[in-house]
């Protein structure tokens, strides 16, 4: 099995869920197209992200600026019926329904409710359907931890958003069939249920995109597997994910690409010359996205670099994600995959 190194998202599946003798509840995951759209959502005054405060799954926690790592507690949903659901089951809130500057924002139980109602807008605004107000960093604030709250909008950039998760366009350029089965407990503990909670989003993410943008067919099986150190992934379509900080888009993208064959595949190693991929495809592709002429793919027994998303901070738009895919064709074409 191909581990990866230390590594640390638009989609409504149809799930199919059957619950076996031997105590594993499997979901299926197909990806389709949705109305539904997961993303981060970057502050443009701080570079930050809208965060749960310490990944806090509870009622009332609350929702503040920290430095963008991708994490389900950064993982915001945008739903046809306007909420920005969290970890899958909590909505951003006007905490008591307020509709007055100063309102706390933080996450509640989703209730369908105007008060979890959002309008985000192209002006980078995010709008709250009861009161009018614009979500807002404290005092103009910058700084990790700064509060969110509700504020009369005034077009400043602490009141302006962006998105990027890789999220597909209206029209995907590919019809990848790649589907996975998240391997549950029956009866799961809260760490099981949490980092399953987990799983599920960075799956979902990375699956919306790797449909989007390959024509790739394989059927994936998912676990949580708390002795692994970090995350692997085998040319067998198993991911297995340990460390929660792996539980995001990039990692499960990551992997993903070990089921495809990156690294995996018997055709991977013949193909590297002093750390250097030989394959014209690849190397193509890469100039082609870069505008580089010269530029070549690199490489080890598993890896390859740029866009091999081997560690999440070479994340740095949502573009890299869509790279990240058109290299990972390149490479399999190489292969003869």
């Amino acid at each position: 099995m191909a581990k990866s190194r230390s590594i640390r998202a638009l989609l409504a599946g149809a799930a199919l869920a059957c619950t076996l003798t031997a105590g594993v509840t499997l979901v299926v995951v197909t990806a389709t197209p949705a109305s539904a759209a997961t993303s981060t959502l970057r502050g443009a005054a701080s570079n930050r992200c809208l965060d749960v405060a310490g990944a806090s799954t509870a009622n009332g926690a609350r929702v503040d600026l920290w430095d963008c790592h991708g994490g389900a507690n950064q993982q915001w949903t945008t739903t046809a019926s306007r909420q920005l659901q969290v970890y899958g089951n909590k909505c951003l809130d006007a905490y008591n329904h307020g509709t007055s500057n100063g309102t706390g924002a933080v996450i509640w139980d989703c209730t369908g409710l105007p008060n979890q109602q959002w309008n985000v807008n192209a002006d980078g605004t995010v709008v709250g359907v009861q009161s009018g107000l614009c979500l807002d960093a404290s005092g103009n604030g910058t700084a990790n931890g700064t509060p969110l709250q509700l504020w009369s909008c005034n077009g400043q950039a602490n009141q302006r958003w962006t998105t990027g998760s890789g999220t597909p366009p209206a029209s995907c350029p590919s019809t990848g069939r790649i589907t996975y089965t998240l391997h549950r407990a029956t009866s799961p503990t809260p760490d099981q249920t949490d980092s399953y909670n987990r799983i599920t989003t960075a799956m979902n993410q990375a699956l919306a995109v790797y449909n989007c943008y390959t024509n790739i067919t394989k059927a994936l099986n998912i676990y949580y597997e708390p002795s692994v150190p970090t995350a692997d992934g085998n040319y067998n379509g198993t991911i297995r994910f340990g460390a929660k900080s792996t539980m995001v888009q990039a990692t499960a993208m990551h992997e993903m690409g070990h089921t495809v064959g990156v690294g995996t595949y018997s055709g991977w190693a013949s193909r590297l010359s002093g750390g250097v991929w030989t394959g014209a495809n690849a190397n193509n592709q890469l100039r082609a996205l870069t505008g580089d002429g010269s530029a070549v793919i690199h490489g080890d027994r598993q890896h390859f670099w740029p866009y091999g998303l081997n560690q999440p901070s070479e994340v740095t738009s949502a573009e890299d994600y869509v790279r990240h895919c058109k290299i990972v064709v390149a490479l399999r074409q190489d292969m003869g995959l």
